[in-house]
């Protein structure tokens, strides 16, 4: 750990704030540069905004690379070479798990779209059985007001 009030540079600081876009995790980050968890989240709340665009280009940047790295081994997989050298079965594996992780993404949506409608079918439920019960306790209160008045 660094000591108690020791000035961190401006070089250290966008070095901080890079490493914590990569991995999100402020100990790691804190640990690699010998810093504490407490100044790591000081650095990246100081200015949220950039802190923001760097993590989104950070993101940018790891899709693109995991895209390339997609297409190369398509590429390569497409070989003609390669496709006599290989059974069936291992074409049909590699295959089917390049397809299971591009469309990973949109079972997730799925998924994402049907817990957001269950759980608003749950609350229509929730408020159709608690409106007739307001009612109930109201006329009671009601009937019960009018049987102090008529006494």
């Amino acid at each position: 750990m660094a000591r108690r009030g020791k000035k961190l540079g401006d070089e250290l600081r966008e070095q901080i704030k890079a490493h914590y876009a990569s991995c999100g995790n402020a100990n790691e980050t804190a640990r690699r540069f010998c810093v504490s968890w407490s100044t790591v989240k000081k650095i990246v709340a100081a200015n949220p905004d950039s802190f923001h665009k760097l993590r989104e280009q950070k993101k940018k940047e790891h899709i693109e690379k995991a895209w390339s790295v997609i297409h190369a081994y398509t590429d390569h997989v497409g070989n003609p070479e390669l496709i006599q050298k290989t059974n069936a079965r291992d074409s049909a594996i590699v295959i089917g798990t390049i397809w299971d992780k591009l469309n990973r993404e949109i079972e997730l949506a799925y998924k994402g779209q049907e817990i957001e409608l269950k759980r608003k079918e749950l609350e229509q439920k929730n408020k159709a059985s608690e409106t007739p019960n307001v009612k109930i306790y109201l006329d009671a209160l009601q009937g019960e007001v009018k049987g102090t008045f008529d006494e």
